[in-house]
């Protein structure tokens, strides 16, 4: 496998194969900082509710929130039963032994953020999984189509999309995506793995990879 960094996209080399899109979260020292000072202090006054509640927002901002699953629609029916429908959201569940360990002592978020920034791709799953027969040009379609999005004032919904094929409406929706969570393109980098073969190969590489990890942003 080979690694790609955002300014690197266009080193990749022509060639069918498979490829991921991975993100590495990102903790800038001063909000390490001043989170580590908040809690200490609150915690020195005795409010340790407060102290809990900067670190779970610091979790959220920083990490979590970018992984958030996007809402599943659901319908419930039954026999002679009302029928109900609508969206369900992704809550995500900080564990409480986490989050009073770090209101302890935290000094430990210096360790999270120096792993969590250095998980992908050996600790992480990837944002999105591909295929192609010219890996660099659909890869660098990827990044062209995010530079669009991030030029944009507003973020243009996925409905007014038109005159695409279904490849290029799974293409916009990854850069959607990338726009709408606010993930810096710069912590985005690829992974490929080239693949020859007049069958295509990859083709039944990357379906069956879709459904083992599961990546957030590009199910196929």
């Amino acid at each position: 496998m080979n690694r790609f960094n955002w300014t690197e996209i266009h080193e990749i080399p022509n060639g069918p194969g498979i490829y991921a899109w991975y993100y590495a979260p990102e903790i800038t020292n001063f909000d390490l900082e001043q989170t580590i000072k908040l809690v200490r202090k609150k915690k020195e006054d005795g409010y340790d509710i407060d102290a809990k509640k900067e670190i779970e927002e610091f979790l959220e901002k920083f990490i979590f929130n970018y992984f958030v699953e996007e809402p599943y629609l659901v319908s419930i029916k039954g026999p002679l039963k009302p029928e109900f429908s609508g969206k369900i959201n992704h809550k995500q569940r900080l564990s409480e032994a986490l989050i009073l360990r770090i209101v302890e002592n935290p000094i430990r978020l210096k360790t999270i953020k120096d792993i969590i920034e250095k998980s992908a791709p050996d600790f992480a799953s990837p944002i999105y999984i591909g295929m192609s027969e010219n890996i660099r040009q659909r890869v660098t379609k990827h990044k062209r189509l995010i530079e669009k999005y991030f030029s944009e004032n507003n973020l243009v919904g996925l409905k007014q999309i038109t005159g695409v094929g279904t490849k290029d409406v799974r293409d916009h929706n990854f850069a959607w995506q990338i726009k709408k969570r606010a993930i810096p393109p710069s912590r985005l980098f690829v992974t490929i793995k080239q693949i020859a073969g007049e069958d295509r190969p990859y083709i039944d590489i990357e379906n069956i990879l879709n459904r083992i990890q599961y990546p957030l942003l590009g199910r196929n």
